[in-house]
């Protein structure tokens, strides 16, 4: 019988629930708003004394709009390379790792900033325009352990961290096989219900395995 290949993140780690996540991005917004957004004014301020009389309202708006993208990008992409998380993550406990558990590389960082800025600036806007019921409905479908489209693209997790370190999960946590191993029915229930993969996968791969 063959034992289907898992992702050792999905083994060792205790994945971070989806709403604890939400909070800590809650407190990157504010740390953004507090820091970022006066930070994007100086920029244009600065900008507009180095070219003088050229500074039209319709530059000034294009240097802060590109602040405005490009400085929250950064600072997650830093913040999750260096350390293996934001202000927000530091807050909450969480981690962002790879499937080894290692931090992100400068590439996979950025890629993952760049398309969780999109995604949320997209929700946002769904939001605004359906009058909050996009985000009522978005909240409620929410599954425990969500991975969204940023942390598929680049390959990450985010994981509760104690003292510094991911935390495991806990040896007694899984069932074993007669073997002593771990059983692959339940390495299977897990990734179901952490979201990485679907109904339809779990389905598929208990048939390969004969369960």
């Amino acid at each position: 019988m063959q034992t289907p290949t898992v992702p050792m993140s999905t083994v060792d780690y205790e994945q971070a629930t989806s709403y604890r996540r939400l909070a800590a991005r809650g407190v990157d917004l504010a740390v953004a708003f507090l820091v970022l957004l006066p930070l994007s004014m100086g920029v244009v301020v600065l900008v507009g004394r180095l070219i003088g009389s050229a500074m039209t309202v319709e530059v000034s708006g294009w240097v802060g709009g590109a602040c405005l993208f490009i400085a929250p990008i950064a600072y997650d992409a830093i913040m999750t390379h260096l350390l293996g998380k934001t202000l927000g993550k530091m807050a909450l406990g969480l981690r962002v790792v790879d499937g080894q558990g290692a931090r992100l590389s400068w590439g996979r960082s950025l890629l993952r900033a760049t398309v969780a800025y999109l995604s949320g600036v997209a929700t946002v806007f769904l939001i605004v325009a359906t009058a909050s019921i996009l985000g009522w409905v978005f909240l409620r479908g929410l599954s425990t352990y969500a991975r969204f489209p940023h942390d598929r693209v680049s390959k990450s997790f985010v994981v509760r961290e104690v003292k510094g370190e991911p935390k495991k999960t806990p040896k007694g946590a899984a069932a074993t096989d007669s073997a002593g191993g771990i059983s692959p029915i339940t390495d299977l229930e897990r990734l179901r219900e952490q979201g990485i993969i679907s109904e339809e996968e779990y389905e598929r791969k208990r048939k390969e395995v004969g369960l």
